[in-house]
């Protein structure tokens, strides 16, 4: 049986800055509320998710991610609005991208 298989990126002209693991980062952020939590979940190391953070921020022109300092009580992390739409809308587009490269991939291949 023949399938298929897509990864949706986006682009800036820096780059590649958004695709389905920077995703995955923010979504872990934004629910345990730490990037460090976040990473070590997804078997990537702190500097590591900073990065991609710091890829996506230039890629898009905007903070993505809000930090609070440690201190005594630790230190958190969250998506910024503008991180919570970008989200929401790659998912829509990640969404309507395949529903759409379904129908073609049945229209081509007959599945």
């Amino acid at each position: 049986m023949i399938q298929f298989a897509s990864k949706l990126t986006l682009i800036s002209d820096s780059g590649v800055f958004f695709g389905p693991g920077v995703r995955d980062l923010l979504e872990g952020i934004e629910k345990l509320k730490s990037v460090k939590e976040a990473a070590e979940n997804m078997g990537l190391s702190y500097s590591k998710a900073w990065k991609m953070v710091k890829s996506v921020e230039k890629g898009l022109g905007k903070s993505v991610v809000l930090r609070v300092q440690g201190g005594k009580t630790g230190g958190s992390a969250s998506l910024s609005e503008d991180g919570r739409i970008l989200l929401r809308k790659y998912e829509e587009f990640e969404e309507s991208g395949k529903r759409e490269l379904e129908r073609v991939f049945s229209s081509i291949f007959g599945a």
